[in-house]
């Protein structure tokens, strides 16, 4: 009798040993599933703050907001010549062509002298853009890219102009915007005439609306004048003309 009830107290002992979750053997099967449910979370809540979150807040692997302060978003600028008459965009033809355009001379962000001169610069394009005008915002990526193509005439010189300065609007201070889009030409900071409305330097060019861009010749007149959004094939055109008129 009392070895049978040995017996039954080994064989219950065994039974008990190898059930998951109670021992040695079990006390590992429960670190080891605590430490896997563990690693999950962190994984889970990193993806979450990665991708997750506050909208505003959030950065992303591909897009990053970087605001540059204490740079001013007007600056003195010098007209000599003048004024081109303002840009209707109606389709008719464009009675600043062929007109000497006005010198301008003003200054960067940081107070560096910027100027668009055909004696000093030869050919150039000016690009006016504002901050705030989703135009314009949808335009930059498209001429970075035509810059980045290698389809840029080299004797073109590029200049950005930062105008209508908005300090209540969208994507202010115009430097910061300027950097987050990733212009990658000169700017000249145009010199402000009222909250959100043209500069000085886009009053001398005509400018009526946001993109706004100018073709000056090596001979100093007006070759073309555009405004609005256009792709890369259609502004290479346009440029091309202007060069070759």
């Amino acid at each position: 009798m009392a070895n049978r009830q040995r017996a039954e107290a080994r064989r219950k002992a065994q039974a008990k040993a190898a059930r998951p979750g109670d021992g040695e053997g079990g006390g590992m099967n429960k670190l080891y599933i605590w430490a896997a449910l563990g690693l999950v979370l962190v994984l889970g809540v990193g993806i979450a703050l990665f991708v997750g979150g506050d909208d505003s807040k959030s950065v992303t692997a591909d897009s990053q907001t970087t605001v540059v302060s204490g740079l001013p978003d007007s600056q003195p600028v010098t007209v000599i010549g003048e004024a081109l008459p303002a840009f209707a965009n109606d389709g008719q033809a464009d009675p600043a062509i062929g007109l000497a355009a006005p010198m301008i001379e003003g200054l960067n962000f940081v107070g560096e002298t910027i100027t668009a001169d055909a004696t000093t610069n030869g050919a150039y394009m000016l690009v006016f853009l504002a901050h705030w005008c989703p135009h314009c915002n949808a335009e930059v990526p498209r001429l970075n890219d035509w810059k980045h193509s290698g389809a840029v005439p080299p004797e073109l010189d590029v200049i950005g102009v930062a105008t209508a300065a908005s300090p209540s609007s969208a994507n202010y201070p115009p430097a910061s915007w300027f950097s987050n889009m990733g212009w990658e030409w000169p700017v000249m900071v145009d010199e402000s005439q009222g909250d959100g409305t043209a500069g000085t330097a886009a009053q001398a060019f005509g400018a009526t609306g946001w993109p706004y861009g100018v073709i000056v010749g090596a001979d100093g007149k007006v070759k073309a004048r555009f405004s609005g959004e256009i792709e890369p094939a259609d502004l290479q055109a346009i440029v091309d003309d202007a060069l070759a008129s």
